[in-house]
């Protein structure tokens, strides 16, 4: 063996750290490039839902339509699947995915659907104070709504209100 062809160790391990700690550092990266995405998109549903304060700038927003955008972020802060989605706002999910691609507003009462549910994401944070807790809370099922997850109720106007006013009661300590 030729001195050239030695093979030092040393500088192999100094390798194998060095490609362990980039790839650490990937993965790090990746957790926060996902972290900030979803933090982004929280604050744009939180924005969205606050934005009015009045039923007018509810009805004005509404009748400008939400872009599809918004609706994927939508999608991302309460974790659902686009067939969930698609259930939920009462959109199919060929259109849905027509409205994405294309960028077409989504508008009338989709678009009134969407928002509800943008409020109440805003409302469960504020009640339970982070998106994981609210998250698993719309997923558990509950004595006060006969043993069914909040999460069922959502694809309705009227079950938006009923969890809106369950959340109502949890804030003010009024327990069923």
């Amino acid at each position: 063996m030729k001195k050239s062809d030695e093979i030092n160790l040393g500088e192999i391990s100094d390798h194998k750290i060095k490609i362990v700690n980039l790839s650490k550092t990937k993965r790090q990266m990746s957790e926060l490039k996902k972290y900030s995405e979803l933090k982004q998109a929280i604050d744009k549903v939180e924005e969205a839902a606050i934005s009015y304060d009045t039923p007018t700038k509810k009805i004005e927003l509404s009748r400008q339509g939400v872009s599809p955008e918004f609706v994927l972020d939508l999608m991302t802060v309460y974790q659902f699947s686009k067939q969930e989605a698609s259930r939920l706002t009462d959109i199919s999910s060929k259109t849905l995915d027509r409205h994405i691609q294309s960028g077409k507003f989504f508008t009338g009462l989709q678009s009134d659907r969407i928002l509800e549910l943008a409020e109440l994401f805003h409302e469960g944070l504020d009640v339970f104070g982070s998106q994981e807790k609210f998250l698993r809370w719309l997923s558990s099922s509950l004595p006060a709504l006969g043993n069914t997850r909040p999460k069922d109720w959502l694809d309705t106007h009227h079950g938006i209100q009923m969890i809106t006013d369950e959340l109502g009661r949890i804030k003010h300590g009024i327990f069923a």
